[in-house]
């Protein structure tokens, strides 16, 4: 039965002494999760090892889990679990909303857990196999479920803000882009401007990449600067997260160029390399009056391209002189079998 003890206090040097077989189990079971997460493509699963932060939590699953069974194998009864962490869940949720994962990818990943761990436990634990479901799935499905549920309110709070977000953006790029091309009579720029942001309106979110960056530069607009695209090397493939943010990351450097600049070209490059992508935006402006880091405090464009990087986990470079300016990024990528010259 279950009571309101707390879980007994173990040093690691305890547990290693008292359980000999705890490090074994959870070997055991980090190993067969790997396997089946591997072979369905699961994104706890990264260069042929677990993710960090998904092997933390099961470890600690596990281990709880044990020291349940443990106090009723030794002490005749079982153990209450451990209080959730709501800030830990929160953080999980965070770290899910960074990789771009379905809001039900927690609860297919504790499915795997449970499926693998009970065998290992049940066979080193002299308690009945049922007790041992029991428990297995009380720590397991009480992490897991609580974590997924944060996600989705995360995604959820996120998602109520866009309306928001794209109102403030069109607000923005009135006030900081047409309305001073009209004021200093210069309608045929201001009617280009209100073409390129009509464009950006109608195509909200890229449905490939880079051929929507592709497309993004074929637009021609009068009087703005035109964009050349150019690749080489074999195409390789972007996880869906990942090419959404470098399509608009690339696109705000091309809309910078265009209204900041005073550019009059410019040329966008993709090198596609075995495991990498590293894209270029370079304009022929007057370049930056400050240096890019002083800027992008106070610039949104610039502060928006650095967080868009950081959530996909991409290095973006800036320099410029009075020459023109660059933006260089370089994203981790799959190779493929397309190959464009």
């Amino acid at each position: 039965m279950t009571d309101e003890f707390p879980l007994r206090e173990r040093s690691a040097t305890d547990a290693d002494v008292a359980e000999p077989d705890l490090a074994d189990a959870i070997d055991e079971v980090l190993e067969a999760a790997m396997t089946l997460l591997s072979e369905r493509g699961d994104a706890a699963v990264e260069d042929g090892d677990l993710d960090p932060v998904f092997r933390a939590h099961v470890v600690e699953i596990l281990t709880e889990a044990w020291t349940r069974l443990a106090g009723l194998r030794d002490f005749g009864y079982l153990q209450a679990p451990a209080s959730l962490d709501l800030g830990l869940m929160q953080a999980t949720a965070d770290v899910l909303l960074a990789q771009g994962l379905h809001p039900a990818q927690p609860l297919v990943s504790a499915n795997v857990l449970f499926e693998v761990a009970l065998p290992a436990f049940a066979s080193r634990m002299p308690v009945p196999t049922v007790t041992v479901a029991q428990v297995l799935h009380s720590s397991v499905f009480g992490r897991f479920v609580p974590g997924a549920l944060a996600y989705a309110e995360t995604l959820r709070g996120q998602l109520s803000g866009v309306e928001r977000v794209a109102e403030l953006r069109l607000a923005r790029q009135l006030r900081e882009s047409i309305l001073p091309e009209l004021a200093g009579d210069r309608p045929a720029r201001a009617a280009a401007l209100v073409d390129a942001l009509s464009w950006d309106l109608e195509h909200p979110v890229p449905q490939d990449f880079p051929d929507s960056l592709l497309e993004y530069a074929g637009h021609e607009l009068p009087v703005l600067a035109p964009v050349q695209v150019t690749e080489i090397g074999t195409r390789g493939r972007v996880a869906a997260p990942a090419a959404e943010e470098l399509h608009a990351i690339a696109v705000e450097a091309i809309r910078n160029a265009r209204r900041h600049a005073g550019a009059s070209r410019i040329d966008v490059v993709l090198i596609w390399r075995p495991s990498t992508l590293v894209l270029t935006v370079t304009d022929d402006g007057h370049g930056a009056p400050a240096p890019l880091e002083e800027l992008g405090a106070r610039t949104h464009g610039i502060a928006s391209m650095r967080r868009r990087a950081a959530l996909i986990h991409t290095r973006i470079r800036f320099e410029t002189d009075e020459t023109g300016t660059t933006v260089t990024l370089t994203c981790p990528t799959d190779a493929s079998e397309d190959a464009r010259a």
